[in-house]
């Protein structure tokens, strides 16, 4: 879990959560446990995330209740009200199956746990179009609706 110290975030009560951004760290050669040290120890922006997943894990690291800046856009719903999840990219397809398999069960999982709705499964994109991201997932399905339809499967 990463320092409350350096990760001064705004706090929010699980019962604010609306919604779920998804992101792919686009970083290849890093997975979770080295980007959740990177978070901590290099990164000098306050951009976050709550959970890291790669093709080993599922690595939460940032409580719920603090909302992360993720989207870009300072102290609006995607920061503030969405539980933010990095997808570990990886140069190897296999590998980054298994992270993406392992996201997609963390995504239902919370969409069933905090009520989520479909339509409150974001990319990083909806915030920001000029950002492409999750940039593996968009290269992979070509529309985000295509892979929304993976949430729906049993």
């Amino acid at each position: 879990m990463l320092s409350k110290k350096k990760w001064n975030q705004y706090g929010q009560p699980d019962s604010k959560i609306k919604g779920i951004v998804i992101h792919n760290t686009n970083n290849q050669h890093m997975d979770a446990e080295q980007l959740e040290n990177w978070l901590e120890n290099d990164n000098k922006r306050n951009n976050g995330c709550h959970f890291l997943v790669d093709y080993k894990e599922v690595r939460k690291v940032m409580p719920l209740s603090w909302s992360v800046w993720n989207t870009g856009q300072g102290m609006t719903f995607g920061n503030l009200d969405c539980i933010a999840i990095e997808i570990c990219s990886n140069p190897s397809d296999i590998k980054y199956d298994q992270a993406e398999q392992r996201a997609i069960e963390l995504i239902k999982e919370l969409m069933k746990k905090y009520n989520i709705k479909i339509d409150n499964v974001y990319f990083h994109r909806d915030f920001d179009n000029t950002i492409n991201c999750p940039a593996q997932i968009l290269k992979r399905y070509k529309s985000k609706s295509v892979f929304l339809q993976k949430l729906k499967e049993e």
